[in-house]
């Protein structure tokens, strides 16, 4: 599958500026959509929850010599790994998977010794890591204002926050993928299971969806999700980063769960001002 750049361009200009460090905020026809390391998980179905510091394997490898190692450096080491040894094939195959998809960062494919160290746990939260680039990222590109669709760059994995837009925004999803309805099976099918083909729009298709929200045919199809369901049998769905607190985005997810319908211009003026304004107006609880 390949990357839609203005799909995901669109989302960005369309940022809620928040306190959060370890989540990303984003509205869509008006509706608010939360990007943090729970959807990263549904997406990808990498480990994020868990002890960081975990039991490790006794290797000897060449790996473990210098400073910093490079990606062919894991595929050398893997290639004399003994077949048998499946553990810790495992855990060599998740760092180059690691390395060299989930978190590149332009570094001439380098990686620190730290790296190492942690792929010799095969049950390190790998997920956890790969998600922090991304949001990092997120902040870096808006912060820099998004004036040159030519120019923005994501580092991590991008595509994990393409699959959570076509998530949430369905009619996006519909009109410019080709997915398949999960089943229910004993274990959890992620989010990325399910994807089989996307299209790369124009950033003017992708905006044109929005643009017609107010006519009847799309306000009945033009629906956003702010916090994605649960997926069956997942065991970390409750995985979450500690945060800065936000009223605020609390009290966004609560009236967004009550039906509540945002508009743009809830969003270019002060929210915490909408939110006194719809408690005088009960339209929202305490």
């Amino acid at each position: 599958m390949k990357l839609s750049g203005k799909t995901v361009y669109g989302i960005l200009t369309r940022s809620i500026v928040t306190v959060k460090k370890n989540e990303a905020w984003f509205h869509f026809a008006g509706q608010p959509m939360k990007f943090s390391i729970r959807e990263f998980h549904m997406v990808t179905g990498l480990k994020c929850n868990g002890e960081v510091e975990g039991p490790r394997g006794e290797y000897e490898w060449d790996l473990l010599k210098g400073r910093t190692r490079k990606l062919s450096d894991v595929l050398n080491q893997l290639k004399k790994t003994r077949v048998d040894a499946s553990d810790e094939r495992v855990c060599l195959a998740m760092l180059l998977l690691v390395e060299s998809i989930l978190m590149p960062k332009n570094n001439k494919g380098t990686f620190p010794l730290e790296y190492v160290n942690k792929a010799k746990d095969m049950m390190y939260p790998w997920g956890r890591d790969a998600y922090l680039v991304l949001p990092r990222s997120i902040q870096k590109a808006v912060a820099n204002h998004l004036e040159d669709t030519s120019k923005f760059e994501l580092q991590g994995y991008p595509l994990v926050l393409h699959l959570w837009i076509l998530e949430s925004i369905p009619l996006l999803r519909d009109k410019f993928s080709n997915w398949a309805p999960t089943v229910d099976v004993p274990g959890p099918i992620y989010l990325c299971e399910k994807y089989t083909e996307l299209e790369n729009p124009s950033l003017e298709r992708v905006l044109q969806i929005e643009a017609h929200k107010k006519a009847s045919f799309y306000s009945d199809l033009l629906k956003v999700t702010c916090i994605l369901p649960p997926i069956p049998h997942d065991p970390e769905d409750d995985v979450s980063m500690e945060d800065e607190n936000s009223d605020e985005l609390e009290s966004v997810k609560d009236i967004s769960k009550k039906g509540y319908k945002f508009k743009a211009d809830d969003w270019k003026n002060r929210l915490a001002k909408l939110l006194l304004r719809m408690r005088m107006t009960q339209k929202i609880p305490n």
